[in-house]
């Protein structure tokens, strides 16, 4: 198996593009009320854009305008008036941490120049990772990996790991503890499949799997990876990616999708090496523009 039938180019980036929408859109269904209201969390599509807006969570991965130039409804407007809107939108939501993010087929090459007298500048940006789904990937780990509701738990062990992915996610990434019955809500859905590593009976790294439908066929998004301080350099989160990518295969899924922050020479990431060591070289990095990150 290849990428041979995939496209390339700025096709490639609107299709990677629109399944990650795709799957925020059905994150956000899941979301309890309750929790939508205490963090003011919002999803809205706009001229073929979705933006994210939570005041209750001043970061900008859940304070971001994702789908620009896509023209999915028929219209789409440039990146500088795009910008101009999601700092328009974010400065009256109380917003200071935010995102506009642009493809590279969509990034003008003068774009600071614009983005420069409204305070934005280009932030680290997001590299997405491509790969097809054939690969055997040795995990090289002696933890044990559990899909949720995929084994035999016994009792009231599903809530309880369920109960344990959502934490764990929630303390890694420094999501606000609102988010746990949010998390834990993805559990049954279609498309959703939660996993975790465990050494004995103890969890200690998460990962999930999203699988996406495009004209393509099923394609799989890996996401939600994260483990404990103390458990990390024991090879969890290849294992995890071991046991997702055979699942997404299992499934009818012929390449697979992540994503991680932008590698930079001042700042490397762990991460982006380990994908690209197991076969999921970058494909593009996604351009993040918006404030400076407050001091204090």
């Amino acid at each position: 198996m290849s990428l041979e039938s995939l496209p390339t180019g700025a096709d490639l980036e609107c299709l990677l593009e629109v399944m990650e929408m795709d799957q925020y859109e059905d994150f956000f269904q899941a979301l309890p009320p309750d929790v939508g209201r205490e963090l003011g969390l919002e999803l809205q599509r706009e001229r073929g854009t979705l933006r994210l807006t939570s005041p209750g969570f001043d970061h900008p991965m859940f304070n971001r305008v994702m789908g620009v130039g896509l023209n999915r409804e028929g219209r789409a407007e440039d990146p500088e008036t795009e910008l101009a809107r999601a700092r328009a939108h974010y400065e009256a939501a109380g917003v200071r941490r935010w995102m506009l993010q642009l493809l590279p087929h969509v990034e003008p090459p003068e774009f600071a120049a614009v983005a420069a007298p409204r305070g934005v500048i280009r932030l680290r940006g997001w590299a997405k990772h491509l790969g097809p789904s054939d690969q055997e990937i040795p995990s090289g780990s002696e933890l044990r990996i559990l899909r949720l509701g995929g084994e035999a738990g016994g009792g009231g062990t599903g809530a309880r790991l369920v109960d344990a992915w959502a934490e764990i996610v929630t303390q890694n990434i420094g999501f606000p503890p609102a988010f746990v019955p949010w998390l834990r809500a993805l559990h049954g859905r279609e498309r959703w499949h939660l996993y975790l590593a465990l050494d004995g009976e103890t969890p200690v790294a998460t990962g999930a799997l999203y699988l996406s439908e495009s004209d393509r066929g099923p394609i799989g998004q890996l996401t939600f990876a994260t483990t404990l301080p103390e458990h990390r350099r024991r090879g969890a989160q290849s294992a995890l990616i071991a046991r997702r990518v055979g699942d997404a295969r299992a499934a009818g899924a012929r390449w697979i999708v992540c994503e991680t922050d932008e590698e930079r020479p001042e700042r490397p990431n762990p991460s982006t090496r380990n994908l690209v060591r197991l076969g999921f070289p970058v494909a593009y990095v996604r351009a993040n523009w918006g404030p400076p990150k407050p001091e204090g």
